[in-house]
């Protein structure tokens, strides 16, 4: 692996993904549209990378002369405003991951797909596993799940190495709300609440429960696939294996901060789940992977670079 395409590599995730493929001296571009990424996450790698306005719903023929190794494959269209613009959301999502494995597949590129644990609906079982039925809950769901059948399938007619991660709640420095889109990780969104002295609101009675992943380990994960031969058109959950309320984060936001303000509680969310805590042994056993950064390390991680960085 030297030459990498990272979709989405402005974003949350794809920004710190970058950042340690740039460390690993590979050959990095960046594809996005800053739909919801931002170019001052690439800050300190700009020089050290190709960055190109890209949108993946739409015609790949001006990368043709390019030849990446690997796709990292992590532009999306959020859950959180798919039930607003369903059509822009599979475009996004279906569209988009259509294309990337058609070029991929003229390339011969190894693809690693990011898709979401959402999928699996209501859990039936606890943790949930690679096994657990799916049971999409809004168009965001249904969507990377296409994608997810298709990188399958060109893996199984077309011999394209595709390798599916289902990613838990992911978490860290750099995530913000993005009111435009509609998105509002849980997170940053306290943290920005409590820190500029707004009381939170919380959809339902917060005893709903989130398996939360720092990024980095979620990078290291990416990582871990893209290195790997075996596990072609497989699909992996990265997750903690540890269950999270939404009470308890607040909890654990208020500690860190030293700052305890009133919550509003208000009606759930279209599509919200009660419960989610999901097994990694998939991955461990696959490419070692385990977890190392605990929730609250992570949070207390996220408000240092929260007041530095306040805007």
């Amino acid at each position: 692996m030297n030459q990498v395409f990272v979709t989405g590599g402005s974003g949350f995730v794809g920004s710190h993904l970058v950042d340690k493929l740039v460390e690993d001296g590979k050959k990095v571009t960046v594809l996005d549209d800053f739909s919801n990424g931002n170019q001052e996450n690439l800050r300190s790698v700009k020089d050290k990378i190709k960055i190109i306005d890209f949108d993946i719903s739409g015609s790949w023929e001006t990368l043709s002369d390019t030849n990446p190794d690997v796709i990292f494959h992590l532009a999306t269209h959020p859950r959180s405003f798919s039930l607003q613009n369903p059509v822009r959301n599979m475009e996004v999502n279906v569209l988009g991951t259509l294309n990337v494995l058609e070029f991929a597949k003229k390339k011969r590129s190894k693809v690693i797909y990011t898709s979401n644990s959402g999928i699996c609906g209501d859990p039936k079982f606890l943790p949930v596993t690679e096994d657990h039925q799916d049971d999409c809950k809004t168009p965001y769901d249904a969507n990377k799940l296409v994608g997810e059948n298709y990188a399958k399938i060109y893996h199984e007619i077309h011999g394209l190495h595709t390798i599916t991660f289902r990613l838990a709640t992911v978490y860290g420095e750099r995530q913000r709300p993005n009111l435009r889109l509609g998105w509002k990780p849980l997170i940053p969104q306290l943290v920005e609440d409590i820190e500029s002295g707004r009381n939170p609101i919380i959809n339902w009675d917060g005893e709903q429960t989130r398996d939360l992943i720092h990024v980095d380990d979620v990078v290291r994960a990416l990582i871990l696939g893209a290195e790997s031969e075996k596990y072609g058109g497989e699909m992996f959950l990265l997750s903690t294996n540890v269950e999270t309320s939404v009470n308890k984060v607040l909890q654990l936001i208020s500690k860190i901060t030293g700052k305890n303000v009133e919550v509003k509680y208000v009606d759930k969310l279209p599509g919200d789940l009660r419960r989610m805590v999901l097994s990694y042994e998939k991955a461990k056993n696959a490419f070692g992977f385990v977890p190392q950064i605990s929730v609250e390390i992570g949070i207390q991680r996220y408000v240092n670079w929260y007041r530095k960085n306040k805007r």
